[in-house]
């Protein structure tokens, strides 16, 4: 009698199930992985963006106040906060010319420098000293992220500023920063 050899039909099944079964245990490995490495970069985008846009503000928190060679020379408040504490308004030396300018027909010129919360973001403005009007420039792009909460507080020596945001395109990639920012010429 002749001895058959190889594999009968219920063993390739089995085999083909567990090959099958390993197969699609990887491929779902592989997507959660991949969902969750697109997650982690988009969080990361979010906070640089954050990070970089509140970097000039943070610097014009730290210089308020500053005149050179004569700090009594100060013809207004250094650092105003309006009563929503939804904008600020910075005063500074910013080229060393012995006192603050403000020229209304020039100002770009002017060392005044004013940041608001409006319609989602963080618009930023130079010579303007109010928290009204137009050509304010954004300091985040509207089309991708969404400002949902932006805070400035005075604290005995310092300004407290926090800020949260969104994605627009995944509203679950969110980033939350509170910074205290101690003035270097006020206190």
């Amino acid at each position: 009698m002749l001895k058959a050899s190889g594999y009968s039909l219920f063993e390739m099944l089995i085999g083909i199930l567990l090959s099958s079964l390993i197969v699609l245990g990887m491929t779902s490995f592989y997507i959660q992985l991949q969902a969750s490495i697109i997650q982690y970069y988009q969080k990361t985008r979010l906070q640089q963006a954050i990070e970089l846009g509140l970097a000039g503000m943070k610097k014009d928190i730290k210089r308020a106040g500053f005149i050179a060679n004569d700090p009594n020379k100060m013809t207004a408040k250094a650092i105003e906060i309006d009563k929503q504490s939804k904008c600020i308004i910075l005063r500074y030396d910013s080229e060393i010319r012995n006192s603050w300018v403000w020229d209304r027909f020039s100002p770009m010129s002017s060392d005044v420098f004013t940041y608001r919360y409006k319609e989602n973001n963080i618009a930023y403005r130079t010579g303007s000293i109010d928290c009204f009007g137009s050509k304010w420039e954004n300091l985040f792009d509207s089309n991708q992220i969404k400002v949902t909460d932006f805070t400035i507080k005075q604290l005995p020596h310092a300004i407290s500023l926090s800020v949260t945001a969104e994605l627009r395109k995944n509203k679950q990639i969110k980033y939350h920063i509170t910074e205290i920012i101690k003035n270097e010429n006020r206190f």
